[in-house]
Protein backbone atom coordinates (compact mmCIF):
# COMPACT_ATOMS: atom_id res chain seq x y z
CA UNK A 1 0.00 0.00 0.00
CA UNK A 2 2.82 2.39 0.87
CA UNK A 3 4.42 1.56 -2.47
CA UNK A 4 1.12 2.42 -4.14
CA UNK A 5 1.09 5.84 -2.48
CA UNK A 6 4.72 6.42 -3.46
CA UNK A 7 4.16 5.50 -7.08
CA UNK A 8 1.48 8.15 -7.31
CA UNK A 9 3.75 11.02 -6.28
CA UNK A 10 5.31 12.96 -9.13
CA UNK A 11 9.00 13.79 -9.10
CA UNK A 12 8.54 17.43 -8.22
CA UNK A 13 6.36 16.48 -5.27
CA UNK A 14 9.00 14.06 -4.00
CA UNK A 15 11.45 16.93 -3.71
CA UNK A 16 8.93 19.00 -1.77
CA UNK A 17 8.21 16.10 0.56
CA UNK A 18 11.91 15.49 1.18
CA UNK A 19 12.38 19.13 2.16
CA UNK A 20 9.29 19.05 4.37
CA UNK A 21 10.45 15.89 6.14
CA UNK A 22 13.88 17.40 6.73
CA UNK A 23 12.27 20.49 8.26
CA UNK A 24 10.10 18.25 10.42
CA UNK A 25 13.20 16.32 11.51
CA UNK A 26 15.00 19.52 12.49
CA UNK A 27 11.98 20.63 14.48
CA UNK A 28 12.01 17.51 16.64
CA UNK A 29 14.56 18.74 19.16
CA UNK A 30 12.35 19.19 22.19
CA UNK A 31 12.28 15.50 22.97
CA UNK A 32 12.23 14.88 26.67
CA UNK A 33 9.76 16.46 29.02
CA UNK A 34 9.32 15.29 32.60
CA UNK A 35 7.15 16.50 35.41
CA UNK A 36 8.37 16.35 38.99
CA UNK A 37 5.60 17.51 41.31
CA UNK A 38 3.11 20.34 41.61
CA UNK A 39 4.85 23.70 41.91
CA UNK A 40 8.16 22.59 40.40
CA UNK A 41 9.51 23.04 36.91
CA UNK A 42 9.04 21.33 33.60
CA UNK A 43 12.41 20.04 32.47
CA UNK A 44 12.87 20.09 28.73
CA UNK A 45 15.99 18.68 27.16
CA UNK A 46 16.62 20.81 24.08
CA UNK A 47 19.42 19.20 22.09
CA UNK A 48 22.28 19.26 24.62
CA UNK A 49 20.80 21.91 26.93
CA UNK A 50 18.35 21.56 29.79
CA UNK A 51 15.82 24.37 30.04
CA UNK A 52 13.80 24.95 33.21
CA UNK A 53 10.28 26.23 32.52
CA UNK A 54 8.24 27.34 35.51
CA UNK A 55 4.54 26.33 35.40
CA UNK A 56 3.48 29.99 35.44
CA UNK A 57 5.49 30.49 32.22
CA UNK A 58 3.22 28.20 30.21
CA UNK A 59 1.70 30.26 27.38
CA UNK A 60 -1.91 29.35 28.26
CA UNK A 61 -3.76 28.08 31.31
CA UNK A 62 -5.74 25.48 29.35
CA UNK A 63 -5.38 23.34 26.23
CA UNK A 64 -8.11 23.94 23.68
CA UNK A 65 -9.41 20.88 21.84
CA UNK A 66 -11.41 22.47 19.01
CA UNK A 67 -10.38 25.07 16.42
CA UNK A 68 -12.49 28.05 15.35
CA UNK A 69 -14.79 28.00 12.33
CA UNK A 70 -16.39 24.61 12.94
CA UNK A 71 -20.05 23.68 12.61
CA UNK A 72 -20.38 24.65 16.28
CA UNK A 73 -19.95 28.28 15.29
CA UNK A 74 -22.40 28.30 12.36
CA UNK A 75 -26.03 29.41 12.54
CA UNK A 76 -29.16 27.85 11.08
CA UNK A 77 -29.53 28.69 7.37
CA UNK A 78 -32.07 31.18 6.10
CA UNK A 79 -33.97 30.53 2.89
CA UNK A 80 -32.03 33.38 1.29
CA UNK A 81 -28.71 31.81 2.32
CA UNK A 82 -29.76 28.40 0.95
CA UNK A 83 -30.79 30.02 -2.34
CA UNK A 84 -27.40 31.75 -2.58
CA UNK A 85 -25.68 28.42 -1.89
CA UNK A 86 -27.74 26.70 -4.59
CA UNK A 87 -26.92 29.49 -7.08
CA UNK A 88 -23.21 29.09 -6.36
CA UNK A 89 -23.45 25.38 -7.21
CA UNK A 90 -24.69 26.42 -10.67
CA UNK A 91 -21.37 28.13 -11.43
CA UNK A 92 -18.29 26.63 -13.08
CA UNK A 93 -15.44 25.55 -10.83
CA UNK A 94 -12.15 26.69 -12.32
CA UNK A 95 -9.94 25.70 -9.40
CA UNK A 96 -7.84 22.54 -9.55
CA UNK A 97 -7.22 22.37 -5.81
CA UNK A 98 -7.61 18.92 -4.15
CA UNK A 99 -11.14 18.03 -3.05
CA UNK A 100 -12.60 15.39 -0.80
CA UNK A 101 -15.95 13.61 -1.10
CA UNK A 102 -17.54 12.48 2.17
CA UNK A 103 -20.66 10.28 2.24
CA UNK A 104 -21.66 10.12 5.91
CA UNK A 105 -22.96 6.96 7.63
CA UNK A 106 -24.24 7.83 11.15
CA UNK A 107 -24.92 4.30 12.37
CA UNK A 108 -23.08 2.48 15.18
CA UNK A 109 -23.49 -0.81 17.04
CA UNK A 110 -23.97 1.20 20.23
CA UNK A 111 -23.02 4.50 21.79
CA UNK A 112 -19.65 4.55 23.56
CA UNK A 113 -19.63 6.07 27.05
CA UNK A 114 -17.69 9.16 25.97
CA UNK A 115 -19.42 9.77 22.62
CA UNK A 116 -21.13 13.12 22.08
CA UNK A 117 -21.62 12.79 18.32
CA UNK A 118 -25.11 12.39 16.81
CA UNK A 119 -24.78 8.69 16.01
CA UNK A 120 -27.76 6.39 15.48
CA UNK A 121 -27.72 2.99 17.17
CA UNK A 122 -31.20 1.77 16.15
CA UNK A 123 -30.16 0.68 12.67
CA UNK A 124 -33.82 0.29 11.70
CA UNK A 125 -33.69 2.68 8.78
CA UNK A 126 -30.38 1.76 7.20
CA UNK A 127 -31.70 0.74 3.79
CA UNK A 128 -34.01 3.79 3.55
CA UNK A 129 -31.21 6.04 4.77
CA UNK A 130 -28.80 4.84 2.07
CA UNK A 131 -31.37 5.66 -0.61
CA UNK A 132 -31.80 9.15 0.89
CA UNK A 133 -28.01 9.56 1.11
CA UNK A 134 -27.62 8.73 -2.58
CA UNK A 135 -30.38 11.17 -3.46
CA UNK A 136 -28.65 13.93 -1.46
CA UNK A 137 -25.35 13.08 -3.14
CA UNK A 138 -27.19 13.37 -6.47
CA UNK A 139 -28.20 16.97 -5.60
CA UNK A 140 -24.49 17.81 -5.54
CA UNK A 141 -23.28 15.55 -8.37
CA UNK A 142 -25.75 17.10 -10.83
CA UNK A 143 -24.64 20.64 -10.10
CA UNK A 144 -22.38 22.43 -12.58
CA UNK A 145 -19.88 23.24 -9.84
CA UNK A 146 -19.36 19.61 -8.82
CA UNK A 147 -19.43 18.32 -12.39
CA UNK A 148 -16.50 20.64 -13.12
CA UNK A 149 -14.63 19.44 -10.00
CA UNK A 150 -12.21 16.55 -9.53
CA UNK A 151 -11.92 14.61 -6.28
CA UNK A 152 -8.67 13.06 -5.12
CA UNK A 153 -10.08 11.49 -1.94
CA UNK A 154 -13.20 9.51 -1.10
CA UNK A 155 -13.74 9.30 2.65
CA UNK A 156 -16.62 7.17 3.94
CA UNK A 157 -17.13 8.60 7.42
CA UNK A 158 -19.51 8.46 10.34
CA UNK A 159 -20.46 6.78 12.77
CA UNK A 160 -19.16 3.36 11.97
CA UNK A 161 -19.82 2.57 8.30
CA UNK A 162 -18.55 -0.96 8.97
CA UNK A 163 -21.99 -1.76 10.48
CA UNK A 164 -23.37 -1.79 6.92
CA UNK A 165 -23.74 -5.07 5.10
CA UNK A 166 -21.23 -6.00 2.43
CA UNK A 167 -23.77 -5.15 -0.28
CA UNK A 168 -24.55 -1.75 1.27
CA UNK A 169 -20.86 -0.87 1.58
CA UNK A 170 -20.26 -1.53 -2.10
CA UNK A 171 -23.47 0.28 -3.04
CA UNK A 172 -22.33 3.51 -1.35
CA UNK A 173 -18.80 3.42 -2.77
CA UNK A 174 -19.92 2.50 -6.29
CA UNK A 175 -22.48 5.30 -6.30
CA UNK A 176 -19.85 7.86 -5.34
CA UNK A 177 -17.35 6.61 -7.89
CA UNK A 178 -19.98 6.47 -10.62
CA UNK A 179 -21.41 9.95 -10.09
CA UNK A 180 -18.40 12.10 -9.16
CA UNK A 181 -15.18 12.80 -11.06
CA UNK A 182 -12.51 10.84 -9.22
CA UNK A 183 -8.87 11.37 -10.18
CA UNK A 184 -6.87 8.37 -11.34
CA UNK A 185 -4.90 8.38 -8.11
CA UNK A 186 -7.94 8.99 -5.88
CA UNK A 187 -7.41 7.62 -2.37
CA UNK A 188 -10.32 5.85 -0.66
CA UNK A 189 -10.54 5.77 3.13
CA UNK A 190 -13.17 3.96 5.15
CA UNK A 191 -14.10 4.42 8.81
CA UNK A 192 -14.68 1.31 10.90
CA UNK A 193 -14.90 -0.13 14.38
CA UNK A 194 -13.31 -3.46 15.22
CA UNK A 195 -16.54 -4.92 16.66
CA UNK A 196 -18.45 -4.75 13.35
CA UNK A 197 -15.45 -5.31 11.09
CA UNK A 198 -15.54 -8.94 9.96
CA UNK A 199 -12.82 -10.76 8.04
CA UNK A 200 -15.19 -10.90 5.06
CA UNK A 201 -15.67 -7.12 5.12
CA UNK A 202 -11.93 -6.55 5.37
CA UNK A 203 -11.31 -8.71 2.29
CA UNK A 204 -14.18 -6.95 0.48
CA UNK A 205 -12.78 -3.50 1.19
CA UNK A 206 -9.29 -4.57 0.12
CA UNK A 207 -10.64 -5.96 -3.17
CA UNK A 208 -12.66 -2.81 -3.95
CA UNK A 209 -9.76 -0.34 -4.05
CA UNK A 210 -10.01 0.92 -0.48
CA UNK A 211 -6.59 2.23 0.50
CA UNK A 212 -6.93 2.87 4.23
CA UNK A 213 -9.12 1.95 7.17
CA UNK A 214 -9.57 4.52 9.95
CA UNK A 215 -10.47 2.65 13.12
CA UNK A 216 -11.44 4.04 16.52
CA UNK A 217 -9.50 1.76 18.84
CA UNK A 218 -9.39 4.37 21.67
CA UNK A 219 -7.31 2.16 24.03
CA UNK A 220 -5.87 -1.34 24.29
CA UNK A 221 -6.40 -1.49 28.06
CA UNK A 222 -9.39 -3.76 28.79
CA UNK A 223 -10.35 -1.93 31.99
CA UNK A 224 -10.50 1.37 30.16
CA UNK A 225 -12.29 -0.30 27.23
CA UNK A 226 -15.04 -1.45 29.60
CA UNK A 227 -15.28 2.03 31.14
CA UNK A 228 -15.64 3.50 27.65
CA UNK A 229 -18.30 0.87 26.78
CA UNK A 230 -16.33 -0.44 23.82
CA UNK A 231 -17.90 -3.64 22.64
CA UNK A 232 -14.95 -5.96 22.24
CA UNK A 233 -11.81 -6.73 24.18
CA UNK A 234 -8.29 -5.74 23.32
CA UNK A 235 -7.30 -9.19 22.04
CA UNK A 236 -10.20 -9.38 19.60
CA UNK A 237 -9.60 -5.81 18.46
CA UNK A 238 -5.94 -6.51 17.75
CA UNK A 239 -6.82 -9.58 15.71
CA UNK A 240 -8.96 -7.39 13.45
CA UNK A 241 -6.16 -4.81 13.11
CA UNK A 242 -3.71 -7.54 12.15
CA UNK A 243 -6.16 -8.82 9.54
CA UNK A 244 -6.37 -5.31 8.06
CA UNK A 245 -2.59 -5.22 7.69
CA UNK A 246 -2.48 -8.78 6.33
CA UNK A 247 -4.87 -7.77 3.54
CA UNK A 248 -2.56 -4.96 2.42
CA UNK A 249 -4.59 -2.00 3.69
CA UNK A 250 -3.07 1.02 5.37
CA UNK A 251 -4.20 1.31 8.96
CA UNK A 252 -4.90 4.50 10.89
CA UNK A 253 -6.22 4.26 14.43
CA UNK A 254 -7.62 6.67 17.02
CA UNK A 255 -6.30 6.60 20.58
CA UNK A 256 -7.72 8.57 23.52
CA UNK A 257 -5.56 9.84 26.35
CA UNK A 258 -6.11 11.48 29.73
CA UNK A 259 -8.80 8.91 30.47
CA UNK A 260 -10.25 8.72 34.02
CA UNK A 261 -7.51 7.31 36.27
CA UNK A 262 -5.08 6.75 33.37
CA UNK A 263 -1.39 7.03 34.23
CA UNK A 264 1.35 8.18 31.92
CA UNK A 265 2.73 4.64 31.89
CA UNK A 266 -0.63 3.21 30.83
CA UNK A 267 -0.79 5.77 28.01
CA UNK A 268 2.72 4.85 26.90
CA UNK A 269 1.67 1.19 26.84
CA UNK A 270 -1.18 2.04 24.43
CA UNK A 271 1.34 3.78 22.19
CA UNK A 272 3.72 0.82 22.42
CA UNK A 273 1.01 -1.60 21.30
CA UNK A 274 0.08 0.66 18.39
CA UNK A 275 3.71 0.69 17.26
CA UNK A 276 3.92 -3.07 17.66
CA UNK A 277 1.03 -3.39 15.19
CA UNK A 278 2.98 -1.24 12.69
CA UNK A 279 0.06 1.09 12.02
CA UNK A 280 0.63 3.78 9.41
CA UNK A 281 -0.75 6.59 11.57
CA UNK A 282 -2.31 7.32 14.95
CA UNK A 283 -4.73 10.15 15.76
CA UNK A 284 -4.19 11.00 19.43
CA UNK A 285 -7.16 12.77 21.00
CA UNK A 286 -7.37 14.12 24.56
CA UNK A 287 -10.62 13.01 26.14
CA UNK A 288 -13.40 15.58 25.81
CA UNK A 289 -15.99 15.19 28.57
CA UNK A 290 -19.58 16.21 27.87
CA UNK A 291 -21.98 16.41 30.81
CA UNK A 292 -24.74 14.22 29.38
CA UNK A 293 -22.49 11.27 28.45
CA UNK A 294 -22.47 8.12 30.61
CA UNK A 295 -18.74 8.55 31.27
CA UNK A 296 -19.17 12.10 32.59
CA UNK A 297 -22.03 10.99 34.83
CA UNK A 298 -19.97 8.17 36.36
CA UNK A 299 -17.17 10.61 37.08
CA UNK A 300 -19.63 13.11 38.60
CA UNK A 301 -21.01 10.48 40.99
CA UNK A 302 -17.52 9.37 42.05
CA UNK A 303 -17.86 5.94 40.46
CA UNK A 304 -14.82 6.72 38.34
CA UNK A 305 -11.85 9.01 39.08
CA UNK A 306 -11.62 12.35 37.31
CA UNK A 307 -9.41 13.02 34.34
CA UNK A 308 -6.08 14.79 34.80
CA UNK A 309 -5.71 18.55 34.52
CA UNK A 310 -4.29 20.27 31.46
CA UNK A 311 -0.72 19.87 32.74
CA UNK A 312 -1.11 16.10 32.87
CA UNK A 313 -2.72 16.20 29.45
CA UNK A 314 0.28 18.17 28.19
CA UNK A 315 2.65 15.66 29.73
CA UNK A 316 0.88 12.77 28.01
CA UNK A 317 0.91 14.56 24.66
CA UNK A 318 4.62 15.29 24.89
CA UNK A 319 5.34 11.66 25.76
CA UNK A 320 3.46 10.63 22.62
CA UNK A 321 5.34 13.25 20.59
CA UNK A 322 8.69 11.91 21.76
CA UNK A 323 7.88 8.22 21.31
CA UNK A 324 6.37 8.58 17.85
CA UNK A 325 9.27 10.76 16.70
CA UNK A 326 11.77 8.16 17.88
CA UNK A 327 9.91 5.55 15.81
CA UNK A 328 9.80 7.46 12.53
CA UNK A 329 6.40 9.15 12.78
CA UNK A 330 5.90 12.89 12.28
CA UNK A 331 3.15 15.18 13.62
CA UNK A 332 0.64 16.21 10.98
CA UNK A 333 -3.02 17.11 10.43
CA UNK A 334 -5.05 17.96 13.54
CA UNK A 335 -3.90 15.30 15.99
CA UNK A 336 -2.03 12.75 13.90
CA UNK A 337 1.35 11.08 14.00
CA UNK A 338 2.03 9.45 10.65
CA UNK A 339 4.66 7.71 8.58
CA UNK A 340 2.75 8.25 5.30
CA UNK A 341 4.47 11.00 3.31
CA UNK A 342 1.20 12.18 1.77
CA UNK A 343 -0.02 13.17 5.23
CA UNK A 344 2.54 15.98 5.19
CA UNK A 345 0.64 17.80 2.46
CA UNK A 346 -1.95 20.53 2.59
CA UNK A 347 -5.45 19.27 3.47
CA UNK A 348 -8.24 19.26 0.89
CA UNK A 349 -9.29 22.77 -0.10
CA UNK A 350 -12.94 21.70 -0.21
CA UNK A 351 -15.04 18.93 1.29
CA UNK A 352 -18.26 18.01 -0.50
CA UNK A 353 -20.36 15.70 1.59
CA UNK A 354 -23.72 14.86 3.05
CA UNK A 355 -25.36 12.61 5.62
CA UNK A 356 -27.15 12.81 8.95
CA UNK A 357 -24.71 14.52 11.30
CA UNK A 358 -22.19 15.40 8.58
CA UNK A 359 -20.39 18.56 9.71
CA UNK A 360 -17.35 19.23 7.55
CA UNK A 361 -18.87 20.71 4.38
CA UNK A 362 -16.83 23.41 2.64
CA UNK A 363 -17.60 24.57 -0.90
CA UNK A 364 -16.22 27.88 -2.15
CA UNK A 365 -16.73 30.37 0.65
CA UNK A 366 -19.56 28.33 2.19
CA UNK A 367 -19.30 26.08 5.23
CA UNK A 368 -22.18 23.76 6.07
CA UNK A 369 -23.39 20.87 8.16
CA UNK A 370 -26.38 18.57 7.79
CA UNK A 371 -29.42 17.69 9.90
CA UNK A 372 -28.41 15.29 12.67
CA UNK A 373 -31.55 13.20 13.16
CA UNK A 374 -31.75 10.35 10.63
CA UNK A 375 -35.52 10.59 10.09
CA UNK A 376 -35.48 14.38 9.74
CA UNK A 377 -32.57 14.12 7.31
CA UNK A 378 -34.46 11.62 5.15
CA UNK A 379 -37.61 13.76 5.21
CA UNK A 380 -35.71 16.84 4.06
CA UNK A 381 -34.07 14.92 1.20
CA UNK A 382 -37.38 13.37 0.12
CA UNK A 383 -38.81 16.89 -0.10
CA UNK A 384 -36.06 17.80 -2.55
CA UNK A 385 -34.18 20.11 -0.19
CA UNK A 386 -30.54 20.30 0.78
CA UNK A 387 -30.67 18.74 4.29
CA UNK A 388 -28.73 21.58 5.92
CA UNK A 389 -28.82 22.47 9.60
CA UNK A 390 -26.16 25.20 9.43
CA UNK A 391 -24.68 27.32 6.68
CA UNK A 392 -22.10 30.08 6.90
CA UNK A 393 -20.77 32.39 4.21
CA UNK A 394 -17.15 33.32 4.84
CA UNK A 395 -16.19 36.97 4.50
CA UNK A 396 -12.82 38.08 3.17
CA UNK A 397 -11.62 38.45 6.76
CA UNK A 398 -12.88 34.94 7.52
CA UNK A 399 -10.95 33.64 4.52
CA UNK A 400 -7.77 35.30 5.83
CA UNK A 401 -8.31 33.75 9.23
CA UNK A 402 -8.94 30.36 7.66
CA UNK A 403 -5.70 30.69 5.69
CA UNK A 404 -3.81 31.30 8.94
CA UNK A 405 -5.45 28.23 10.47
CA UNK A 406 -3.22 26.05 8.30
CA UNK A 407 -0.74 26.52 11.13
CA UNK A 408 -2.74 24.36 13.51
CA UNK A 409 -2.77 21.44 11.03
CA UNK A 410 1.03 21.79 10.87
CA UNK A 411 1.09 23.32 7.37
CA UNK A 412 3.26 26.45 6.98
CA UNK A 413 1.63 29.67 5.75
CA UNK A 414 3.48 31.07 2.74
CA UNK A 415 3.72 34.84 3.23
CA UNK A 416 3.99 35.68 -0.46
CA UNK A 417 1.04 33.48 -1.44
CA UNK A 418 -1.00 35.01 1.37
CA UNK A 419 -0.24 38.50 0.06
CA UNK A 420 -1.02 37.49 -3.51
CA UNK A 421 -4.43 36.25 -2.39
CA UNK A 422 -5.36 38.96 0.12
CA UNK A 423 -3.23 41.98 -0.80
CA UNK A 424 -1.29 42.08 2.46
CA UNK A 425 1.19 39.98 4.42
CA UNK A 426 -0.05 37.93 7.40
CA UNK A 427 1.73 40.23 9.85
CA UNK A 428 -0.12 43.17 8.31
CA UNK A 429 -3.48 41.40 8.56
CA UNK A 430 -2.89 40.12 12.11
CA UNK A 431 -0.11 42.26 13.64
CA UNK A 432 -0.98 41.73 17.31
CA UNK A 433 -1.51 37.97 17.07
CA UNK A 434 1.67 37.30 15.12
CA UNK A 435 3.78 39.60 17.30
CA UNK A 436 2.52 37.94 20.48
CA UNK A 437 2.93 34.38 19.16
CA UNK A 438 6.48 35.11 17.97
CA UNK A 439 7.42 36.68 21.32
CA UNK A 440 6.13 33.58 23.11
CA UNK A 441 8.13 31.36 20.77
CA UNK A 442 5.02 29.55 19.55
CA UNK A 443 5.50 30.34 15.84
CA UNK A 444 8.55 31.06 13.74
CA UNK A 445 9.31 32.40 10.26
CA UNK A 446 11.65 30.36 8.08
CA UNK A 447 12.08 30.50 4.31
CA UNK A 448 9.37 33.19 4.19
CA UNK A 449 6.86 30.77 5.73
CA UNK A 450 5.12 31.06 9.08
CA UNK A 451 4.99 27.76 10.90
CA UNK A 452 4.46 26.27 14.32
CA UNK A 453 7.54 26.08 16.47
CA UNK A 454 8.07 22.85 18.34
CA UNK A 455 7.21 24.69 21.53
CA UNK A 456 3.97 25.81 19.92
CA UNK A 457 2.88 22.38 18.66
CA UNK A 458 0.98 21.30 21.81
CA UNK A 459 -0.82 24.67 21.82
CA UNK A 460 -1.80 24.67 18.13
CA UNK A 461 -5.56 24.90 18.80
CA UNK A 462 -5.01 27.81 21.18
CA UNK A 463 -2.84 29.45 18.52
CA UNK A 464 -5.61 29.14 15.91
CA UNK A 465 -7.95 31.08 18.19
CA UNK A 466 -5.48 33.98 18.40
CA UNK A 467 -6.51 35.03 14.89
CA UNK A 468 -10.12 35.39 16.00
CA UNK A 469 -9.62 37.87 18.85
Amino acid sequence: MLQKFGARTEAREIAKIAIAMKIAELMFSWIIVSFKSVGTCFLAKVQNCVVCISPHELPYDTLKHWPPMTYRNNSAPTQEAIATFADYLKTENNSKQPRELQPWIPFCEGRCAFCYFPVNCEKQNVASYIEALKKALYFYSESRYVQSSDFNELYVGGGSPSVLSEKQIIDVMDYCRGNFNMTEDCTTKFTACTFSLTDKKIRLLASHEVDQLDIGVQTFDDTFRRNLMLRDGSSDAKLKLKAVKKNGLCLSIDLLYNLPGQTVEQWKEDIRQALELEVESVDCYPLDLYADTPLAKRIATGELPSTGDYKKELEMYLEAYKIFKENGYFPTCHNRFSRIKEDLGKPSSEVVGTGAGFFMGHIGNFQYSDIEDVRDYMTSVQQGSFPLTSLATLSREDEMRKAMMLIYVRVPVDREKFKAQFGKFPEEAFPDAIKSLKQKGLIEVKDDKIRLSEKGDPWRFNIAWEFFK
